[in-house]
Order: C-alpha cells, then structure tokens, then sequence
C-alpha cells in the first residue's frame, strides 16, 4: 500500500502575464482574488471534451484589482492524495531436486481499480502554478460560463494506470 498526499499549487492570474506592473517576465505574475470558498461544492458541468472531475470551485478565484498582486498566496490547494495498493503472490514448486524448480507468480498493480487523478498541470503540463483565465460575470470570477470556452481550470489532466494484472512463471536451476 502507498499512500501519497496531494503536492500544493498555487492559483494564478493567467489572463494577464502580470497584473500587477512590476514583473519582469521571470516569475509567476500575479495571484487571484479569493472571492469565495475554493472547498466549496464545484459547478455540475457536462463539458464535451473534458474528462475528469471539477476538484475545486472555479467561481472563488477572481480577477485581481489592476496594479495590484491579488490575494490568493502561494500553494493554498492540494493536488488529490493517492492511494494505492498492489498485490503479489508467489508458489514455489520443487521439482524433483533441490537445484530445478518453478516459480509461479501472480501481480496486480491497483488491485482494487480505484481512481487516482494526476496532479494539476496548466496546458498539460505538470506545474506549481494552475492559471486562472477567462473571467467574467457578476464577480468577474474564473471561468464563468457565458464567457469562458472549455478548457482545464482546476480539472486533473488525467488518471494514473487503471488496474494492471501480470502473470509470470520462473524456471530455476
């Protein structure tokens, strides 16, 4: 068994490369605005074309204020924990003399076959940083949905290896 906590990111202003005025073009730009609660329930949304579940609530991210570096901070939601578990079983048959035997062994990787989403990434690529883009509506809050196309604001890019069964058999002399 092997249990893995989520490793945190950080939400950022992905409109703009830098809201704020100061950046030279190295790091993150600016943050977003907390303008909710990020643990709330997600949106339904049947979004042709994305696979994966909504993990946090878009709409408690807005736009930050121009000149200003927002007020979201660094690395304040978690990538989803994983937990998995892999099996192995082993006989061992003597053949005839100690020197000559077979091994059989069966291995199952995720056993049980649960879910087990990748880490965020921004444009599918794995990263610290998730941007926020396409604002909008009353809140102007992250992705609204009369002014935002689909695309992968707070959505696992995908899953790790769904259940994998290896069957082998070992001569030994």
């Amino acid at each position: 068994m092997t249990y893995q906590s989520g490793t945190p990111f950080t939400v950022v202003n992905g409109l703009y490369s830098d809201n704020a005025g100061v950046g030279n073009g190295l790091g993150a730009g600016s943050y977003v605005n907390i303008v909710g609660n990020p643990n709330a329930p997600p949106p339904t949304s049947n979004v042709a074309g994305i696979l994966g579940p909504l993990l946090y609530n878009p709409y408690a991210f807005g736009d930050p204020t121009g000149l200003t570096f927002g007020d979201a901070g660094r690395n304040i939601l978690n990538s989803p924990a994983r937990t998995n578990f892999d099996m192995g079983l082993f006989k061992h048959f003597p053949l005839h003399s100690e020197q000559r035997a077979l091994e059989f062994r069966a291995e199952a990787f995720n056993v049980f076959n649960h879910t087990q989403w990748l880490p965020m990434a921004t444009n599918g690529v794995n990263s610290s940083n998730v941007d926020a883009a396409c604002y909008g509506g009353p809140n102007n809050v992250a992705q609204y949905p009369a002014t935002c196309a689909a695309n992968d604001f707070l959505i696992p890019p995908g899953a790790h290896n769904p259940r994998i069964l290896q069957l082998g058999m070992k001569f030994i002399f």
